[in-house]
């Protein structure tokens, strides 16, 4: 008995290393996300170009509707308005109207978060 004793005190002490070995590594691999999210003073979500078109352009109560495209082109093709909202507060930039579509439609750009 004595002999399974001491065997079992073995895999009791190399199961706590593993497990206290285990325990650093995870507290090693938060640090490293720490230090991945903090490479840039005053970093943080990157603006956005959004176009539409200007029939569709509605701002109420803070947020905005319209159109939203990608790129000039596409909001010309896009011929209803989007579910997307974007809030009034996260514009960086005011509406400004950059060109017409073939059809005459009025094209919008704005920059926003």
């Amino acid at each position: 008995m004595g002999r399974s004793y001491k065997v079992s005190m073995s895999s009791l002490a190399i199961s706590c290393a593993m497990f206290a070995g285990l325990g650093s590594l995870a507290a090693n691999a938060d640090d490293d996300k720490e230090s991945v999210g903090q490479g840039q003073p005053g970093g943080g979500q990157s603006p956005y170009l959004s176009f539409c078109q200007e029939r569709f352009y509605e701002e109420d109560d803070g947020i905005i509707r319209c159109n939203w495209a990608v790129n000039f082109n596409l909001a010309c093709f896009v011929s209803y308005p989007s579910n997307v909202v974007v809030q009034a507060g996260s514009l960086i930039s005011k509406p400004e109207i950059i060109g017409e579509c073939d059809n005459g439609e009025k094209i919008i750009k704005i920059v926003h978060y």
